[in-house]
């Protein structure tokens, strides 16, 4: 798995397109119209959280400095008087379901991040 991961990181970043691609791409449009759709109508609902919410990923595939973004962005939180926390899916994480993470979790269970 992780030489398949290393062959379409090192094809995402070159200069040749990636063509074989595209129909995910198509299934991909496809889905996300039609959760919007069901978002819309109201068979799926969402809720309101009692804080505000910041969101940062997505930004690229990886190495980009979400992390330290994150970590920039808790602190001057922090200064600013506001008391943030930081939830992550913690990529790569044995463990399935949510939980505590502290500077003495292991990697292994939770995830790198």
């Amino acid at each position: 798995m992780r030489r398949i991961h290393d062959w379409l990181t090192g094809r995402w970043y070159s200069d040749r397109p990636v063509w074989f691609l595209i129909p995910l791409t198509w299934l991909f449009v496809l889905l996300s119209a039609t959760r919007r759709l069901l978002y819309r109508s109201g068979i799926l609902l969402s809720g309101a959280l009692p804080v505000p919410v910041i969101v940062v990923g997505n930004i690229t595939v990886g190495g980009s400095g979400k992390t330290p973004c994150v970590l920039w962005l808790c602190e001057a939180l922090r200064e600013a008087g506001y008391r943030p926390g930081i939830v992550t899916r913690g990529y790569g994480g044995r463990v399935g379901s949510a939980r505590l993470v502290t500077a003495e979790s292991d990697p292994g269970d939770v995830g790198d991040e």
